[in-house]
């Protein structure tokens, strides 16, 4: 059984070179993604490479403050802060999500691997009524980031990776996906619910 809406499908579309879906559950032999995945995980807790895990944990950090972080670690190391950073997005329900983090990405943020969270001046604008925020789901949170889609979510992380305008056409694509998004929704599910 599918929803009208699958927003890991949606992401993969947007971004068809330089982004994998993973399935939950399908090891590394049938699914090559898996690996790439497990890969690049372990190289980040190695510090092999730079890795975002886009997921609210007790120590997930903006992007700003993980950028500042590492680029004074890498400094101080004599290495390179131009090499680009992989991000890993988790999508499902809220426990299908957590249920997931623990499994493949137990360890703590370290080395690479840094758990990100979006800007605090997006949050911001989730509580309000942003034209450019268009990813708040069907079911209202007293949370706001818990309302948006994962496909919101992951747009307005690149836009908090790429503050120069050069994310700007991405975006606005992303955007009008959302709506698509947001009409079948509406269509198979209904009116907003509230949270209970």
């Amino acid at each position: 059984i599918c929803m009208v809406v699958d927003t890991a499908k949606i992401i993969l579309s947007s971004f068809p070179n330089t982004s994998r879906l993973v399935v939950n559950g399908i090891g590394r032999d049938f699914q090559p993604s898996m690996g790439e995945m497990l890969d690049v995980y372990n190289d980040a807790l190695s510090g092999r490479s730079k890795c975002l895990i886009l997921f609210p944990t007790d120590d997930a950090k903006t992007f700003d403050d993980i950028e500042e972080e590492v680029g004074s670690s890498v400094a101080d190391s004599g290495g390179d802060l131009q090499t680009g950073w992989d991000v890993i997005v988790i999508d499902g329900t809220w426990q299908q999500a957590r249920k997931m983090h623990s499994k493949y990405f137990p360890e703590a943020s370290k080395e690479g691997l840094h758990r990100v969270q979006l800007s605090s001046n997006v949050v911001e604008l989730l509580g309000g009524d942003d034209s450019d925020i268009k990813g708040h789901q069907l079911r209202r949170h007293p949370t706001k980031w818990r309302e948006i889609s994962t496909h919101e979510a992951t747009r307005l992380l690149l836009k908090d990776m790429h503050t120069g305008g050069q994310f700007d056409k991405q975006s606005d694509a992303m955007s009008r996906y959302q709506e698509i998004l947001n009409a079948a929704a509406r269509t198979q599910l209904g009116p907003p619910r509230e949270k209970e």
